[in-house]
């Protein structure tokens, strides 16, 4: 994907500029939110904290990607594919099965690089009751992950799954970014509330996500395109 230099260094800015402001609130949020392993066992309970959590889960994305692509075939059986279009229809739900697959998976190596464990961890008490204790910014060191990747945190796989794949729908139906933000949004919060993560977690997937999303939508769907527009030009002038 082509990108010019100047909105390379201004998102670059932009990103860094926004983790830095989480970073001083990461704590107050997550005091603010007070989890415990008795508000986790409630949530778990709840219907809109399983559909945000599960918006996050490949096999969410993987499954729609599917039912996706299978209308866009049985639609376009029926007529014939219009070249001028802007998306190529038989690969909009690979790309977003894909966008949310390569989103978690990248966020999952990075956790293994960088080495930042969740916000708390679960803890057996002197009395014998377990409870999920705060420990603050927890560095392992880089690459730490690969001996051992339990409890890693940044970034969060879940946000960068749900962000994946919701922006890429967004990106095939422009009308649809609000809804993919808030997808988004609260796949992240529903994170926060479980004490799983920290905010700059959340909004490092998030990023993430979005950034896989419309890598991805480059190569899968404007390139084929552009090669599509460009041979049926070359096919007109040769005639």
């Amino acid at each position: 994907m082509k990108c010019p230099i100047r909105i390379l260094v201004f998102g670059t800015i932009a990103f860094v500029a926004g983790f830095v402001l989480l970073t001083f609130l990461d704590e107050p949020i997550y005091h603010a939110i007070d989890p415990t392993l008795a508000s986790r066992e409630r949530l778990d309970t709840t219907w809109w904290y399983l559909i945000l959590r599960h918006s996050g889960s490949l096999w969410t994305w993987f499954i729609l990607g599917i039912g996706l692509s299978v209308f866009d075939r049985i639609r376009h059986a029926q007529q014939r594919p219009d070249p001028t279009k802007a998306a190529g229809p038989s690969l909009r739900g690979v790309h977003l099965a894909i966008s949310a697959g390569a989103a978690g998976l990248a966020a999952e190596l990075l956790k293994l690089v960088i080495g930042r464990e969740r916000p708390a961890t679960i803890e057996t008490l002197e009395s014998g009751v377990q409870a999920l204790v705060y420990q603050g910014y927890h560095f392992r060191g880089l690459f730490s992950g690969f001996a051992d990747g339990s409890n890693l945190g940044l970034p969060s796989s879940h946000a960068a799954t749900a962000a994946g794949g919701a922006f890429a729908l967004a990106l095939v139906w422009p009308r649809l970014w609000l809804p993919a933000l808030g997808i988004s949004v609260g796949c992240g919060v529903s994170r926060l509330l479980t004490g799983a993560h920290f905010a700059t977690d959340v909004y490092a997937g998030i990023v993430l996500g979005w950034l896989a999303a419309l890598w991805l939508r480059d190569g899968l769907i404007s390139a084929p395109v552009r090669r599509k527009r460009l041979g049926r030009t070359q096919g007109d002038s040769s005639a």
